[in-house]
């Protein structure tokens, strides 16, 4: 009986028509002659898996460094910045302040003195034509209150203040002690709630004032009045 042979059919090139599977050429074997092979597919090494470098406590101490880091850095700017304090006093507007805020406005060539930072309540900064006013206000009193029943440290500028009050240490009507650090205490009896204190060299007059006399002549002769650090 003949063999019977089977002709493969044409790809008619429509959809749907099967075409006849393309003998591949065996392993080993070259391919036909011009005929380029296909470039094997590159195949991604593999990653090694790598171990979590934090752990949640590793991270929350991180994020806490970073933050003091930055507050550092943030209060350094702040107060040293440029040479310029962020700490501004607008004149004749009593401003609340916190001691640091002091300490950045102050400087060599603008002193403020006052009796050191508050126990409590608030510290009240006024600032004039010449003249910077401390107050020491109660808590609940609250800033710009009119009442004078309030420890206040004044700083005057005038020139060679400490002969300016001797010769009023001298005139009727005056007495005179001296003071701490080489300072000169004037006041006059007729309103003693107020005293007044130079200090050799300084181009600085400073007014201690208390509703209680006492007290004001106690800060004036002690060493509490100085100049902000």
């Amino acid at each position: 009986m003949a063999e019977k042979r089977t002709t493969p059919r044409k790809n008619a090139g429509k959809s749907g028509s099967r075409s006849a599977p393309t003998k591949q050429p065996a392993k080993d074997q070259a391919p036909p002659a011009g005929v380029v092979p296909p470039a094997p597919a590159p195949v991604a090494a593999p990653q090694p898996v790598a171990a979590p470098r934090w752990t949640l406590g590793g991270t929350l101490i991180l994020v806490l460094v970073l933050l003091a880091v930055a507050v550092t850095i943030v209060g350094a700017l702040r107060t040293r910045g440029d040479g310029q304090s962020s700490f501004q006093l607008e004149l004749g507007v009593p401003t609340a302040a916190s001691a640091s805020d002091l300490r950045a406005f102050a400087s060599p060539s603008r002193p403020v003195y006052w009796v050191g930072p508050a126990n409590s309540g608030t510290l009240e900064v006024t600032r004039t034509a010449g003249r910077i006013f401390v107050r020491y206000l109660p808590a609940g009193v609250p800033v710009g209150d009119r009442a004078p029943s309030y420890t206040t440290i004044g700083t005057y500028s005038k020139a060679d203040a400490y002969a300016f009050m001797k010769s009023e240490a001298s005139t009727p009507g005056h007495k005179h002690l001296d003071g701490a650090n080489g300072g000169l205490v004037v006041w006059r009896p007729a309103l003693p709630t107020s005293v007044y204190l130079a200090f050799p060299k300084s181009d600085y007059l400073v007014e201690v004032y208390d509703p209680s006399t006492r007290r004001a002549h106690s800060l004036a002769l002690g060493a509490r009045v100085r100049r902000v650090p």
